[in-house]
């Protein structure tokens, strides 16, 4: 592979009028590596590798946020990174493609009379956090009223970590109303520090279009959420491969003030329960005339029939698997096989296997 790129980049290079009166096959002299622009060959390769082969990244900036750095700097190296979010934030310009690399181990705690941990204002911005597991960046909700905003455009969350460590907190993002294709992706909810704590709202999506919610891990486990995920009057919203643990008094995911559209909620993992019991609740409830479709999700409730675990009278479901047990021959059923009960679910998936 190494040798495959240096033969891309020596034909390139050969290749360009830059070099065209260039003779290479000599001995180096002392400007090669000085940077004179008219005699040093070494530094006119490496600027036209770096422009033109390599290609620019992007027209954005690059900006890094440490809560451990030694000295807080300008925000554009490692060593010199800002120690918030929304220090990071101030410094970028809207629409430009700016990237906010928050690192391993970096931590921020809410704050009281200060709602937002952070606030994303800024336009196509991109904030990502470096890490897995533990090591995720990590935002602390110490207050009720606590909260992490997205209230601009084209933003993406990349890969952080959420923790309530209080009950009852409200909502823990909330994409406002009005900003329009968020990405939330790769972060997780939950992880709570003791047994009464939870976000009453995971994540909240406004009245906006083209958010998109996926590969999110929500865990409220038996304390008291009302749901992982709610949306208002959200357009082609879709929620793709969460996975939704924990007791929901409502759903996993929600919708309950204002009627949405070209709604997609595919190949998740939903589990309204705990390892004790199952909840009587449904796993999706939108309002009656939401149009959406679900397709490929695997659900456990127990609300006594497979439809009411999808509720929504214009849904549209297709290949979702639901089950009420923890044992036995027939745990999961097909929602778009038939529709009124378990019992009968279990007589067409025979049927289905026979044939």
């Amino acid at each position: 592979m190494k040798r495959y790129i240096l033969t891309i980049l020596l034909l390139a290079l050969l290749a360009s009028p830059v070099f065209a009166s260039t003779d290479i096959t000599g001995r180096p002299t002392s400007y090669w590596l000085t940077g004179n622009p008219d005699k040093d060959n070494a530094w006119a390769w490496m600027k036209h590798i770096d422009n033109n082969v390599l290609g620019p990244m992007g027209t954005g900036k690059t900006f890094y946020v440490d809560s451990n750095v030694n000295i807080e700097g300008g925000g554009l190296t490692v060593d010199s990174a800002k120690d918030t979010i929304n220090e990071a934030v101030a410094l970028t310009v809207a629409d430009r493609g700016d990237v906010i690399y928050v690192l391993q181990g970096h931590k921020e705690d809410g704050v009281v009379g200060t709602a937002a941990i952070f606030t994303v204002g800024t336009s196509g911005v991109t904030i990502i956090g470096v890490g897995p597991g533990s090591l995720k960046p990590t935002f602390d909700y110490n207050y009720t009223s606590n909260t992490c905003v997205v209230s601009a455009d084209n933003v993406r969350l990349h890969n952080l970590r959420f923790v309530p460590s209080i009950s009852a907190v409200t909502i823990g993002v909330e994409v406002s109303s009005g900003a329009d294709y968020a990405h939330i992706s790769n972060c997780d909810f939950g992880y709570v520090e003791t047994s009464t704590d939870e976000f009453a709202i995971a994540l909240k999506v406004g009245t906006s279009t083209g958010a998109v919610v996926e590969n999110n891990f929500f865990d409220s486990s038996t304390e008291a959420a009302v749901t992982a995920i709610t949306f208002e009057a959200a357009t082609g919203l879709i929620i793709r491969g969460n996975r939704i643990y924990g007791d929901c008094s409502t759903a996993c995911i929600n919708n309950a003030i204002t009627l949405a559209e070209d709604i997609l909620i595919e190949d998740n993992i939903l589990w309204n329960g705990d390892a004790a019991a199952l909840k009587a609740q449904p796993v999706i409830e939108v309002m009656a005339a939401t149009v959406g479709i679900t397709r490929r999700n695997y659900v456990a409730c127990n609300v006594g029939t497979v439809a009411a675990a999808f509720d929504g009278d214009l849904l549209f479901n297709f290949g979702n698997y639901y089950t009420e047990k923890q044992a036995g021959a027939y745990t999961a059923f097909a929602l778009d096989m038939v529709a009124a009960s378990t019992t009968q679910m279990i007589t067409s998936v025979v049927a289905g296997d026979e044939e």
